[in-house]
């Protein structure tokens, strides 16, 4: 199945967002490190896993991932070739 057409200008902002969805995520987790278990922790953990969910869609989009060793964005070869 030929992967589908995606504009530049598409690919460009999905990498801005996915861009500031690593920072969030990650000030969502440094926050998290430090709350006892309680209603705060468990509301964060949620945000936390929608992050992560709107990361993995941007990303797909922009043609960067998340590696699952890490939090380090790998830019994979992404093109609209044919």
């Amino acid at each position: 199945m030929p992967t589908p057409m995606i504009a530049d200008e598409v690919r460009t902002a999905s990498r801005i967002h996915a861009r500031l969805l690593d920072g969030f995520i990650a000030l969502t987790e440094g926050e998290l490190a430090g709350l006892a278990p309680g209603f705060a922790q468990e509301s964060l953990q949620e945000s936390l896993e929608r992050l992560r969910a709107a990361r993995k869609s941007y990303g797909g989009i922009a043609g960067v991932v998340v590696a699952a060793s890490s939090n380090e964005p790998i830019a994979l070869a992404a093109s609209n070739a044919a």
